[in-house]
C-alpha cells in the first residue's frame, strides 16, 4: 500500500539569505496552513518567522524540519503577490523574504529572543563556583528571572553554561507590536425586546436616562461602550445594572483606527473632460476591456488634468469587479489625493505609506488583503499591496526619483510596477509631465502606449517663466544673493493682490557650513566627512546623513585659530528671509525638518489649501502634482543645485524639478509667473525647462546617453563596497574589479558586452564611519547583466570571507553618490 502525502510548505524565511526551504506540516497544523501566512520555524541552530509561498503533498518528508507554529488566522497576501514578490527578490538580488517583511506592516513583523532556565546541577553549581566568576553571575540572574529576554552581556557564556548542563536554552517569539483595535460593545441579548422590559420597568423605580439609554442601546443594536460614557452620565453603572440582569450584554469586536483627521476635505466633484482627456481616456479604457497587460505613457502637461483621467481609469476597473492602485511619490501627495478620491469613491478606498501609524497600516493592510475595498493610494510601498483581481496600476509622477529606494530592499517602484502588471495581466499607467528619459525611449520604441495632453485645461496658458541669471548682480544683491530684485519685486506685488507663492530651495538648514576665515575650512562631520548644516532653532551643526549633531565653535578644529563664520543658506534661512522682507506675510516651511511630525505636511498643506499661508517654502517637497489654484508665482532660488551632480541623470533632475515646481504656477483663474534663479542659464535643462519644450531636452540627452552608453540604451548596476578600515576597502575593492575583469576574459564573445569601470571613490566616500568604494557594470542585455551578476556574487562571498568589508549590489542605480 503507497504511503499517505503529507503537507510540505516551502517558507521564506525573514533572514538574510536568497534560498526558500520546504518544511513538513504537523497533523494538528494542517488545517491552519495558507499560502500568505506567517509561520515559526526552525532554522540551523536557531528560529525564525518566514512566510509560506507554497503548499505541496509529498510521500516522503524525512529529514525535513517542521514548522512549530502557524501565526496567523487568515493570510496576508495571495499566489499572484507571491509571484512578484519571487519576480522582485530574482531581479534585485535580495532575499525573498526581505521583501515580504518590508512590504508587510511593522507592527505584523517579529523576532526571536533566548530565554533560559537553570536546571538543578545549575543551582548546585553556584554554591560550588566562585562568587565573583562570571558564570555565577548570569546562573544566579537566569534563576531570578526564569523564562526572560537574556541581556547582551550574557549571550557570550551561554554556550558554556549550556555545556555543562547548567541552563536550558529556548527560543521565543516577539509579540506581534500591531493588531486588530478592539472596543467594547454593549448589545441586547438573543430574545429580549425593548417593549417588554419597557414594561417591566412600570411602577417601579426608574429614571427618564434609564428609559433613554435602553431605547438607545436597542434600537441601535449595538453601541460602543465609549460612546455610552459619552453620552450617558451614568453609563457605566447603567450598562453594570441592565448587564447583571441578563437583559443586555458585552463582547469586544475589531474596528478601524480613525484616520479622518489626516485626509484634506477635497470635495470636487468629477470635472467635464476635455477633448484630450476623453481621448486618453478611452485608450486606457479599451486597455481595459482586454484584460491583457498593457503599459501606457500618459505624458501630459502641468494642469492638463491627468488626475481627471486617473479618476475615470479607476472607475472604470472598479465597474469591471476589479482593483487598482495609485502610486505617488510622496506621502503628503498620498494624504492630498486622498482627499480627491475619498470624496468620489467612499470609504472603499485605502491609503497605505509609511506615515501611518502601525495600527493604521495593519488595519488598511487586512482591509485590502480582505477585498473590502476598491484601491488604494500610496508611496512605493503601496505597490505590494495585496488587492485580489488587480486591474490597475497608476504612477503618477513617474520620473520621480523618490520611487527608488535605497535602503535594503532595493528596488525602483516604477520598474517594479510594470513587472506586476505583467504578472497580473494588468493595464499600468505611468503619467508625467516630464517623463523619465527611459520611459518615453519606451514608448517610442513601441514597448509603451504613448498617450499625450499638451494643454491646460480649459486652454489655461502655461506660466511665463523668467531666468534671472545671478552673475549680473551687483552691489548688495551680490552679497546676499538669496533673493533677487526681480524675484523680491514679483513676490511684493503677488501679496499686494491677495496671491500666494511657492519658493523652492533644495537644501535643508539655516546656513550651510560653518568656515574658518583662516584656513577656509569648515567643521565636519566625523563619521561622514562631510560639512555639518547649521540649523538655527536648535542652534547647532547636524549631519543630513547619519545625525550626528554638535553646537556652534569658536576655534578651527583644523588648524586651531578663531574667526569661524556661517555661510551659505537653506531652506530656513530663506523662510527667514523672506518673514523680514514682507512682516505681513504668513509664511511656512516645508521639508524634512518641519514635517517630521506624524500628520505635519498634512497639517500644513491643509493651511495653505485654506489659504491661511501666502507663501510656502519648500524643498522638492513641494514641487509634486499639488493643484492650489491661487498659487500665481513660484520662486526657484538656486536653480543649479542637482546640476553638479557627480550623476549622468542630473541634467534630466534639473529639467524635471524646474518644469514641475514652475507647474504648481497659475492653475487657477489667474495666470502663472515664475522666476528662476541660476549662475547658468545656457544649460539645456535650463533652457528646455523656460520653453516648456520637453521634446527638445529629451532629444539632446537621448543623444548624449547613447553617445556615453548610459541607459536607457544600456542596463547597470553598482557594487557599493564599505568598511571601517580605509587600506582594507581598498584592497577588497581593487581584488573585486580584478577578478570581474579575469570572469569577462574568460568569455570571448560576451565579455566585450559587459564594462566594468572602477573600482573609485563613492563621492561620499566616507559615511556613517564607513569608508564607500563603487564598482561600475554596464551591459546592453539585461539577461546577461543578470548572469554576470550571479558570478559576480559567487566571487564576492569568496573574497570578502571573513573580512571587514560589506558589500551591496545595486541594480538600476539611481543614486550614484
Amino acid at each position: 500500500m503507497a504511503e499517505p502525502f503529507k503537507m510540505v510548505v516551502r517558507v521564506a524565511l525573514a533572514l538574510p539569505v536568497r534560498e526558500t526551504f520546504d518544511y513538513s506540516v504537523p497533523e494538528e497544523l494542517v488545517s491552519h496552513v495558507r499560502v500568505g501566512c506567517r509561520v515559526f520555524a526552525p532554522f540551523r541552530s536557531r528560529k525564525a518567522t518566514g512566510y509560506i509561498i507554497e503548499i505541496t503533498q509529498r510521500a516522503e518528508t524525512e529529514g525535513l524540519k517542521r514548522i512549530e507554529e502557524v501565526l496567523d488566522s487568515e493570510p496576508l497576501f495571495h499566489d499572484d503577490l507571491v509571484r512578484f514578490f519571487s519576480w522582485a527578490a530574482d531581479y534585485y538580488l535580495a532575499p525573498i523574504g526581505k521583501f515580504i517583511q518590508s512590504a508587510l506592516p511593522g507592527g505584523l513583523n517579529t523576532s526571536t529572543f533566548l530565554c533560559c532556565e537553570i536546571t538543578p546541577s545549575g543551582t548546585k553549581s553556584i554554591d560550588l563556583l566562585g562568587r565573583e566568576s562570571e558564570a555565577v553571575k548570569v546562573l544566579t540572574w537566569i534563576g531570578n528571572n526564569p523564562g526572560k529576554r537574556i541581556l547582551p552581556e550574557h549571550k557570550k557564556i551561554l554556550p558554556l553554561l549550556k555545556k555543562n548542563g547548567w541552563i536550558a536554552i529556548d527560543e521565543k517569539i516577539t509579540r506581534r507590536r500591531a493588531g486588530p483595535l478592539l472596543k467594547r460593545f454593549v448589545m441586547p441579548r438573543p430574545g429580549k425586546e425593548l417593549k417588554s422590559v419597557i414594561e417591566c420597568l412600570s411602577g417601579k423605580r426608574h429614571t427618564d436616562q434609564e428609559t433613554e439609554f435602553l431605547t438607545h442601546v436597542f434600537r441601535s443594536g449595538e453601541t460602543s461602550l465609549q460612546e455610552i460614557r459619552s453620552r450617558f452620565s451614568r453609563g457605566d453603572y447603567l450598562c453594570r445594572k441592565w448587564i447583571g440582569k441578563n437583559v443586555l450584554e458585552i463582547c469586544c469586536k475589531p474596528v478601524l483606527r480613525d484616520m479622518a483627521g489626516n485626509i484634506l476635505s477635497i470635495s470636487t466633484p468629477p470635472a467635464k473632460l476635455f477633448e484630450q482627456q476623453e481621448k486618453a481616456l478611452s485608450v486606457i479604457g479599451d486597455h481595459l476591456e482586454r484584460k491583457r497587460f498593457s503599459v501606457c505613457l500618459l505624458h501630459g502637461a502641468t494642469g492638463s488634468g491627468k488626475t481627471e483621467v486617473y479618476y475615470g481609469a479607476i472607475r472604470k476597473a472598479v465597474e469591471m469587479g476589479r482593483k487598482a492602485i495609485l502610486m505617488v511619490p510622496e506621502i503628503a501627495l498620498s494624504v492630498y489625493m486622498e482627499g480627491i478620491f475619498k470624496s468620489r469613491l467612499g470609504d472603499r478606498v485605502a491609503v497605505y505609506h509609511s506615515g501611518l501609524g502601525e495600527g493604521e497600516r495593519f488595519d488598511q493592510w487586512m482591509r485590502m488583503a480582505r477585498g473590502e475595498v476598491d484601491m488604494v493610494i500610496g508611496a512605493r510601498s503601496a505597490l505590494f499591496s495585496p488587492l485580489p483581481n488587480l486591474g490597475l496600476i497608476i504612477v503618477d509622477e513617474e520620473h520621480d526619483t523618490s520611487y527608488k529606494q535605497e535602503e535594503s530592499p532595493r528596488y525602483q517602484a516604477r520598474d517594479a510596477a510594470v513587472a506586476r502588471g505583467r504578472i497580473e495581466k494588468a493595464v499600468v499607467v505611468l503619467g508625467s509631465a516630464t517623463p523619465s528619459v527611459q520611459s518615453y525611449q519606451n514608448a517610442l520604441t513601441g514597448k509603451y502606449h504613448l498617450l499625450t495632453m499638451p494643454d491646460r485645461v480649459e486652454q489655461r496658458p502655461l506660466p511665463f517663466i523668467r531666468v534671472v541669471d545671478m552673475k549680473t548682480l551687483s552691489g548688495r544683491d551680490r552679497k546676499n544673493p538669496i533673493m533677487s530684485p526681480v524675484l523680491r519685486k514679483a513676490l511684493a506685488h503677488h501679496l499686494a493682490e491677495g496671491r500666494q507663492a511657492m519658493l523652492f530651495l533644495n537644501r535643508r538648514g539655516f546656513h550651510r557650513v560653518l568656515l574658518c576665515r583662516s584656513c577656509g575650512k569648515s567643521v565636519r562631520c566625523p563619521n561622514c566627512d562631510l560639512a555639518l548644516i547649521h540649523h538655527l532653532k536648535e542652534n547647532l551643526l547636524a549631519c543630513h546623513y547619519c545625525g550626528f549633531r554638535t553646537g556652534l565653535r569658536k576655534t578651527c578644529p583644523s588648524c586651531g585659530k578663531e574667526g569661524m563664520i556661517l555661510y551659505g543658506f537653506g531652506t530656513e534661512r530663506l523662510e527667514s528671509e523672506v518673514r523680514e522682507c514682507y512682516p505681513s506675510a504668513r509664511v511656512e516651511r516645508m521639508d524634512r525638518d518641519s514635517t517630521s511630525r506624524k500628520g505635519a505636511p498634512f497639517q500644513i498643506l491643509k493651511r495653505f489649501a485654506e489659504r491661511q499661508v501666502d507663501f510656502l517654502v519648500g524643498t522638492q517637497m513641494i514641487t509634486k502634482g499639488y493643484d492650489f489654484p491661487n498659487v500665481t508665482l513660484v520662486g526657484v532660488i538656486n536653480a543649479d543645485s542637482t546640476l553638479g551632480f557627480p550623476d549622468f541623470r542630473a541634467a534630466e533632475r534639473t529639467f524635471q524639478l524646474l518644469s514641475q515646481v514652475s507647474g504648481r504656477a497659475g492653475r487657477g483663474a489667474h495666470e502663472g509667473e515664475v522666476v528662476v534663479q541660476t549662475f547658468n542659464p545656457e544649460h539645456y535643462a535650463v533652457v528646455s525647462a523656460r520653453d516648456h519644450d520637453y521634446l527638445s531636452f529629451f532629444e539632446r540627452e537621448r543623444q548624449l546617453r547613447e553617445q556615453l552608453g548610459y541607459p536607457p540604451f544600456s542596463y547597470m548596476a553598482c557594487l557599493k563596497l564599505q568598511g571601517a578600515v580605509e587600506k582594507e576597502t581598498d584592497a577588497v575593492a581593487l581584488r573585486m574589479g580584478e577578478a570581474m575583469l579575469g570572469i569577462l576574459e574568460k568569455w570571448p564573445r560576451r565579455g566585450k558586452e559587459v564594462q566594468v569601470l572602477g573600482p573609485a571613490e563613492a563621492p561620499l566616500a566616507k559615511l556613517k564611519g564607513k569608508y564607500r568604494r563603487q564598482i561600475l557594470i554596464k551591459c546592453r542585455k539585461a539577461g546577461l547583466l543578470h548572469y554576470f551578476l550571479g558570478e559576480v556574487e559567487m566571487l564576492a562571498r569568496r573574497i570578502m570571507r571573513s573580512t571587514g568589508v560589506g558589500l551591496v549590489i545595486d541594480v538600476d542605480p539611481y543614486q550614484m553618490l
